[in-house]
This record gives structure tokens, C-alpha cells and sequence, in this order.
């Protein structure tokens, strides 16, 4: 599985108005904000767009992959397996939900170079994963507002007893602060996924180098 360590989840109506320039729509100012990422070495940019419709969705990521191609970041969609499908060479990662479609299933739908990621809320459901999941999101961690029907907070503790049941790469989301990164990559998470922590009132490319320091600060031994 290709690095997982900064992993940045958002849509174009996470945006805040002192992220979008004069004149700029929100989609523009997401690729713009993206492609500053990877530039700056995001691993993974996972795009979640509730609102938009697939065909919208598509060409969003053509826009994304094409102001990003000179880089080593992968792009992710979530939830979606019919965009997924139409994304033959533009994406790299899709993120399937407990809900969402069977990751088996899904894999018979996509092209065989895109990875799959499963998310992970509780325990319970270690016991039943597809052997075509090639990562684990596990979480929420901590309370979070970035998403409305957000499971319960699993905790760090409950976090570290999953890492030590899977031999899966765990990427931990939800709730998770600049001031957090370093603990969980003390006990052994391959990667952060965060929002907030990068779009808030902040700038999000000093926000994300604080990121990166916390990173390798964590995984310091």
C-alpha cells in the first residue's frame, strides 16, 4: 500500500470564504488548495462531496488529477463506486463506509489498479474484512463536527487494540487536532485523515507543515 501518513479529506463546501479567492468558485478553490498540498507532499487527498452530482464529481477530479499529475499524491473518492468506475486512470483509492457497497462487490466494478479503503467505527466489525481492503479507517477517534452522522468516539485505547488485531494499514480519522498527530503515530497509526485541522481559520499549507513535523515527530523513536 502506497504512503498513507497525511491523508486530507474534504469537499468544496468545507471551504470557509477566506479560503476562496475574489472571483473564484468553490470547486476552484479546493483544486488550488489540493494541488498546494501535493506540492508540499500530501500523501492521499480524499475528495467527499455529498452535494455534487456524479457527472459534476467527475469532472472535478479530472480538474484535480490534471493540476496534481506532476506529484507522488494519490486521490481518493468516497462512497462512490459508480464514479469510481468512470474514473479509470484518475483516481487511486476508493473509501467504502459500513454501509456502503460490499468491498467485494465494488472491486468487480473498478479497475484493478484502485485500492480500497474501509471504514472501520467499531471492534466488532474487524471480524468479517474483505481480503481486497488494502486500508482501514478507523474512527471517529475524537467528538468531531466535520461530519454530521458521525459514529461514537472510539478513543485512542480502542484505536491501539485495533492496530494490534489487523496486520492492515490503520488510518485514523475523526476529531483529530495539530496537538494529536504526534501521540498517534507514537502507537502505531499509518496515517492521520483530517478537515478541520487543515481548513480552519489558519492557512492550510502552514497548517499541514505543522502536520508533517507532528508526523515525524511521532514516529521519532
Amino acid at each position: 500500500m502506497s504512503n498513507l501518513q497525511s491523508y486530507f479529506v474534504a469537499g468544496p463546501e468545507n471551504l470557509f470564504p477566506h479560503h476562496i479567492l475574489k472571483n473564484e468558485k468553490p470547486e476552484k478553490a479546493l483544486i488550488r488548495i489540493v494541488s498546494e498540498l501535493s506540492e508540499n507532499g500530501l500523501d492521499v487527498f480524499q475528495l467527499r462531496a455529498k452535494s455534487m452530482k456524479d457527472i459534476e464529481i467527475i469532472e472535478l477530479i479530472k480538474d484535480l488529477r490534471s493540476a496534481t499529475s506532476k506529484t507522488k499524491m494519490k486521490i481518493c473518492i468516497n462512497d462512490n463506486v459508480n464514479v469510481a468506475s468512470n474514473c479509470i486512470g484518475l483516481i487511486d483509492i476508493l473509501h467504502l463506509g459500513q454501509t456502503d457497497t460490499d468491498p467485494n462487490e465494488a472491486k468487480k466494478l473498478i479497475d484493478d489498479n484502485i485500492q480500497i479503503g474501509l471504514s472501520i467505527t467499531n471492534e466488532n466489525q474487524m471480524d468479517n474484512i474483505p481480503n481486497c481492503v488494502n486500508y482501514l479507517g478507523v474512527g471517529p477517534i475524537f467528538p468531531t463536527g466535520s461530519k454530521n452522522d458521525a459514529s461514537k468516539p472510539i478513543g485512542s485505547n480502542t484505536l491501539k487494540e485495533i492496530i494490534n488485531k489487523t496486520s492492515l494499514p490503520v488510518v485514523a480519522i475523526g476529531g483529530i487536532s495539530l496537538d494529536d498527530v504526534c501521540d498517534l503515530f507514537k502507537i502505531g497509526v499509518s496515517g492521520v485523515a483530517v478537515i478541520s485541522a487543515i481548513l480552519n481559520e489558519n492557512n492550510p499549507i502552514e497548517n499541514f507543515q505543522k502536520i508533517k513535523e507532528n508526523i515525524i515527530k511521532g514516529l521519532e523513536k
